[in-house]
């Protein structure tokens, strides 16, 4: 009989709870701190072959292909010598991103060298330019707006790291990046728009949207990859061919 009572029992408090989506993902447990009613960000998310969604940037006049070359060879630097990448590069690492929310920061951490994000929850202001260095991640400060995180971020620093941006063109030291985190599909994506501006790059904002996929509970985050920017082979991939001089033509003067 108390077999039967308790059989009974299991069967009511499971009948109680609410039924899974059916696909859907595992959901972390609610973040330390999280402010209480807004959503939950919190988890390990990756990109896929269908998660991005690129229009081409409406660049300046004086965004010369010149310009837009030595930014390329700029990047190309930064990669060779295991510098800090920076945004954009953070948040299309070509590996998963940790994303961690408190009561007064969001984290972001990439499975590489790259230093982590920080968006601020507890500031309304950007530290004032004069006591803050510009950096490759820059000064994020983020609130809620209903169900959406709104980021904005200044304080690039115009030549450090990665500067190309998804889509054309390349930050500055006058860049200004607004992020809206949004979760979608009951919490198993993550939609983020990225809209650039700066007056001295885009005829208009640029905007584009990437979705991350959360990734298990069960998942467990990989080691930094290595970066030794004085491995031989490594250079030798990484470093650009000699120039060769073109052979010189002759020419004969007309009778």
């Amino acid at each position: 009989m108390k077999r039967r009572r308790l059989i009974v029992l299991v069967l009511l408090i499971a009948c109680a709870l609410p039924p899974a989506a059916a696909g859907q993902a595992p959901q972390p447990p609610p973040a330390a701190g999280a402010a209480a009613g807004t959503p939950d960000i919190s988890g390990f998310w990756e990109l896929s072959f269908d998660s991005r969604k690129v229009p081409p940037a409406s660049l300046l006049t004086t965004v010369t292909r010149a310009k837009l070359q030595a930014r390329q060879k700029g990047d190309a630097y930064a990669v060779r010598w295991c510098n800090l990448l920076g945004v954009p590069f953070i948040m299309d690492p070509g590996r998963p991103l940790d994303i961690r929310q408190g009561s007064s920061a969001v984290i972001i951490v990439p499975e590489n060298a790259s230093s982590p994000r920080y968006l601020y929850l507890n500031r309304a202001a950007h530290v004032d330019a004069d006591v803050f260095d510009p950096s490759t991640n820059g000064d994020s400060i983020a609130r809620w707006e209903g169900d959406t995180l709104v980021v904005d971020t200044v304080g690039f620093h115009g030549e450090h790291g990665i500067t190309a941006i998804p889509g054309g063109g390349f930050r500055t030291e006058k860049s200004r990046l607004v992020e809206r985190y949004r979760l979608l599909e009951t919490g198993a994506v993550l939609s983020v728009v990225f809209t650039w501006t700066d007056p001295t790059v885009f005829k208009s904002p640029h905007s584009y949207e990437f979705r991350y996929y959360r990734l298990p509970v069960t998942y467990e985050p990989r080691q930094w990859l290595p970066c030794d920017p004085y491995n031989d082979e490594r250079s030798r991939f990484l470093d650009p061919p000699p120039a060769t001089a073109k052979p010189r033509t002759r020419t004969t003067a007309k009778e």
